[in-house]
């Protein structure tokens, strides 16, 4: 029986959707899965499941994956917890990341876990994920979309009207924050989308 399951498993189709990392700048390091060890991260490498990133200082990157552009601020670190055609499941231990989703098919879910909770997208949209250096805290902004974050027992619908910033993991202990202006950061997110956008073949 063991040996008709890895037939079969060898003769299943591997997933058509794939991630990539699409851009670096500075230093940003890379642990594929089951291992320990780090090396520096090439543009183009196809990202898997348990394979893990870290911006340096300085450092910044690009996650492309089916119809969403992933980007992480220098201090960030990213573990890709599931991927395949229908789940993108990544997981954000400290620093910040910036989720831009252009396309999201009916069945199609990008999942962002911190220390403190989950956060599922459910419509196209531009996110910022925040979580403290200390993962004590997670701040969500949803600047066009809407999502829905999912903690111990309890969950709740987020849009452009609120940012929320949560610590513990069961969601009752949250706060309003203020829409926070543009940085750095966000202004070089904004940068690389119009250059997708008028691009060859995004057009």
């Amino acid at each position: 029986l063991s040996l008709l399951g890895f037939s079969a498993l060898a003769l299943a189709d591997p997933p058509s959707r794939v991630a990539r990392l699409g851009y670096t700048t500075g230093t940003v390091s890379f642990s594929p899965g089951g291992e320990s060890d780090w090396v520096r991260a090439t543009i183009n490498r196809p990202l898997s499941t348990g394979d893990r990133l870290w911006a340096e200082a300085g450092g910044r990157a690009e996650i492309q994956v089916g119809g969403a552009m992933i980007r992480m601020n220098a201090g960030t670190g990213v573990s890709v917890i599931n991927l395949d055609d229908r789940i993108a499941q990544l997981q954000l231990t400290q620093g910040v990341l910036n989720v831009r989703v252009r396309r999201l098919g009916a069945d199609q879910v990008y999942e962002i876990d911190t220390p403190n909770l989950a956060f599922t997208i459910r419509q196209p949209g531009e996110y910022r994920i925040e979580v403290d250096p200390d993962g004590g805290a997670t701040t969500i902004y949803v600047r066009q979309g809407r999502g829905e974050v999912y903690g111990e027992g309890a969950s709740y619908v987020i849009d452009s009207r609120q940012p929320y910033r949560f610590t513990g993991t069961d969601l009752s202990d949250y706060r309003y924050v203020d829409q926070r202006r543009a940085d750095e950061f966000d202004r070089w997110s904004g940068e690389r989308d119009r250059r997708y956008d008028m691009s060859p073949s995004a057009r």
